[in-house]
C-alpha cells in the first residue's frame, strides 16, 4: 500500500521592516511626545507670544528703569506747564488756571494710566496693578525734586519700552498744548502748539 504524505504547510508572508525605517519612527513618536510636553507646560505658548520668562532681579530691574523714565516725562511735562501758567498771560486769570488744571489732570492721569499698564505687564492681576500704580505714585511725588542717584541705562524689554514712548507722546502734546493755550492772545485763535524736544527714555529694545 502507499503512504499518503502529508501536505507540506504553507508559510506566512513574513514582511521585513528595515532598520532605518523603525528608527525614524521610533524618533517621530519621541518627538511628538517631546512636542506634547512642552504645549502643556506653556512653553510653546510663551515662544509663540514673544514672551520670555525672567527672574526676579530681571523684572525689578526693568521696573525700576521703566518707573524713572515715566517720572522724568511726567516731571518734564508738568514743570512745562506750571513755567507757562507762571509767565505774566494775556488771558484771564480764570481762564490760564482752567487750562492749567485740565492740563495738569491729564499728565496725572495719562501716568496712572501707564503706572496699570506697567504693572500688568509684569504679571500683576487687575487690582493689584492698580494698587501698585496708587503706591508708585505717592512714592514719585515724595522723590521729585530730591537729588537722585545715576543708574547706569537700562535696555527695556519692548513692552515696558512701548508703554513710555507712547506716554511721553502723549504726555508731550498735553503739555504743548496747554503752552499754546496759556500764551495765546485772548483776541487770537487757540496757536497751534510747537513740539517739545524731550530726551528719549532708555535705549530702544532691538530686535
Amino acid at each position: 500500500m502507499s503512504q499518503t504524505r502529508p501536505s507540506p504547510r504553507r508559510r506566512g508572508a513574513v514582511v521585513i521592516v528595515p532598520f532605518g525605517l523603525v528608527a525614524r519612527i521610533l524618533a517621530a513618536v519621541v518627538i511628538l511626545l517631546l512636542l506634547a510636553a512642552l504645549i502643556a507646560s506653556g512653553v510653546v505658548a510663551r515662544a509663540a507670544g514673544g514672551t520670555v520668562v525672567a527672574d526676579p532681579a530681571t523684572v525689578a530691574t526693568q521696573r525700576a528703569a521703566a518707573e524713572r523714565d515715566l517720572a522724568r516725562g511726567y516731571d518734564a511735562s508738568t514743570d512745562q506747564v506750571r513755567k507757562a501758567h507762571a509767565l505774566k498771560l494775556a488771558i484771564p486769570a480764570q481762564q490760564a488756571d482752567a487750562i492749567a488744571n485740565k492740563a495738569l489732570n491729564d499728565l496725572a492721569t495719562l501716568r496712572h494710566s501707564a503706572l496699570v499698564s506697567l504693572g500688568q505687564t509684569l504679571g500683576s492681576t487687575t487690582d493689584a496693578a492698580e494698587t501698585y500704580a496708587k503706591s508708585t505714585e505717592q512714592a514719585m511725588e515724595q522723590q521729585r525734586g530730591q537729588p537722585q542717584p545715576s543708574f547706569a541705562p537700562t535696555l527695556l524689554a519692548p513692552r515696558l519700552y512701548a508703554i513710555v514712548s507712547r506716554f511721553d507722546q502723549l504726555a508731550t502734546q498735553i503739555a504743548d498744548q496747554a503752552t499754546a493755550e496759556l500764551t495765546s492772545s485772548p483776541s487770537a485763535p487757540p496757536a497751534s502748539p510747537s513740539p517739545t524736544t524731550r530726551a528719549t527714555p532708555s535705549p530702544a529694545p532691538s530686535r
